[in-house]
């Protein structure tokens, strides 16, 4: 046998052996829902992702079945922009992915009934197995039926809150609700169950942050498993306030100290090329970083109250500066920027040994942007405790800490003018004046007696 016949049938049997293995070939799709789908209700979106690793997706179908009838809904989409998939090519071996996006419930079924009903999607390859129809999977969700948004009733009154501050609601939401709370504005407020074994009956801290018009509405959200909303209102009174302003003028000597090592703890912020511009860098750009991890850190938030007793200032301490001062800063004599001081500067003495304001969970311990050296403690249901500028830190993430449990000393590491220890709380990554939380006559009556019967 020649030699070039002899190569001919080595890649005669490689092919052969190639269309077995397709012909043979029984693997089928996957199918992964884009978020949760928990019931079907006037018009459900359902956000579905298909990934096959061998073969073409050829068909994607969906269908929802109820009493006996099926009815087939139309999916929109395909596969994602950019991304080159295998055709009939037996040997290729590129993954394949599709989005698709549809819609189940009444407005698409007209005749659809409360109850329950099963939503299928069925996606097939183009593969060669099962009798050459392909490799098909399926996705069964067996789900509740409701055209009929939440119910909403509010158990609790009076509601009086300052601009920059907070206050708290009992409702109560009827079965089914997955998800309620109160919107202000941008700010989604979510409410926790009074008790567990009432998880009907809901509490709601919320804020009107000091940057929110007093006259913005505030507004009951509840939806339910099927994507059904309803939107309550409730009596509540809005406080303005006037915040102090203050000019801050920046030297050289200030800059030098406290920029570099910020950066160097930072990498992600470049040289601007000069100390006033790197400034300018962390004073704006980081400021902004921090307060969009402060919301992330939000989340790490128990369901429940850890605290029972009013919340700790720091003992025997000066106040340098309030909750929502508006500073201008100043250099050489022109002004080079705004920020708002959100929390409270208390200066003692140098190194002073500061303690946790209330019972918690460390949520962080750890050098923090512009704040510096900085522990976050979680009371619970959304509401935080921070303490910055630490010299030194004596906790770590998931401590159980007392009230009045020393956490830290206080230093002038991040931005700071000179040793104190800035202390805000935090109300879902939201600063909120800590006044209130250190006042046991505002939680009296803002908190406790609101709570009280249904604990």
């Amino acid at each position: 046998m020649g030699k070039g016949l002899g190569f001919l049938l080595v890649l005669f049997v490689l092919a052969l052996v190639l269309l077995v293995a397709k012909v043979l070939d029984r693997s089928a799709p996957s199918i992964q829902l884009r978020g949760q789908v928990k019931g079907i209700g006037q018009s459900t979106p359902v956000e579905i992702e298909v990934r096959d690793a061998k073969h073409r997706i050829k068909a994607v179908g969906m269908e929802l079945t109820q009493g006996g009838r099926t009815i087939a809904l139309p999916l929109a989409g395909g596969p994602e922009a950019g991304r080159e998939l295998p055709g009939w090519k037996f040997w290729a071996r590129s993954e394949s992915r599709a989005a698709y996006t549809g819609r189940a419930g009444r407005k698409e079924i007209p005749d659809l009934q409360e109850g329950r009903a099963t939503l299928r999607i069925v996606a097939t390859n183009d593969s060669w197995g099962r009798f050459f129809r392909g490799g098909q999977s399926e996705l069964r969700l067996d789900l509740p039926v409701r055209f009929a948004p939440p119910q909403v009733q509010v158990l609790s009154f009076p509601h009086y809150v300052n601009q920059g501050g907070s206050e708290l609601v009992v409702f109560k939401v009827s079965p089914g609700t997955t998800e309620s709370g109160i919107q202000v504005g941008d700010f989604f407020f979510p409410s926790w169950p009074v008790k567990e074994s009432a998880p009907e009956t809901r509490l709601c801290l919320f804020a009107y942050a000091w940057n929110v018009d007093p006259s913005t509405p505030a507004r009951i959200v509840a939806r339910d498993d099927a994507g059904n909303e309803t939107i309550s209102n409730f009596t509540y009174r809005v406080f303005p306030k006037r915040f102090r302003a203050d000019k801050i003028q920046l030297t050289d000597d200030f800059m030098a100290r406290v920029v570099p090592p910020i950066m160097s703890q930072t990498p992600d912020l470049r040289d601007q090329g000069s100390l006033i511009k790197n400034f300018l860098l962390v004073n704006g750009q980081l400021r902004q970083a921090n307060s969009r991890e402060l919301i992330a850190f939000s989340q790490k938030t128990a369901p429940r109250f850890l605290w029972r007793q009013p919340f700790i200032q720091l003992g025997n301490s000066k106040v340098e500066a309030s909750f929502a001062d508006s500073r201008t800063y100043l250099y050489n004599g022109e002004t080079v920027d705004h920020q708002t001081h959100l929390g409270f500067d208390l200066a003692v003495t140098e190194h002073t040994p500061v303690v946790a304001a209330n019972d918690g969970v460390v949520v962080h311990a750890a050098f923090f942007g512009i704040y510096g050296n900085t522990v976050i403690i979680d009371h619970g249901c959304g509401l935080q405790s921070l303490y910055a500028h630490l010299s030194s830190i004596d906790v770590k993430p998931g401590d159980n800490v007392q009230r009045g449990q020393m956490i830290a000393h206080s230093g002038q590491t991040g931005l700071a003018g000179g040793d104190h220890l800035h202390f805000t709380m935090l109300l879902n990554g939201i600063p909120v004046n800590p006044v209130e939380w250190w006042d046991a006559h505002w939680i009296r009556d803002r908190i406790e007696k609101k709570l009280a019967g249904y604990r």
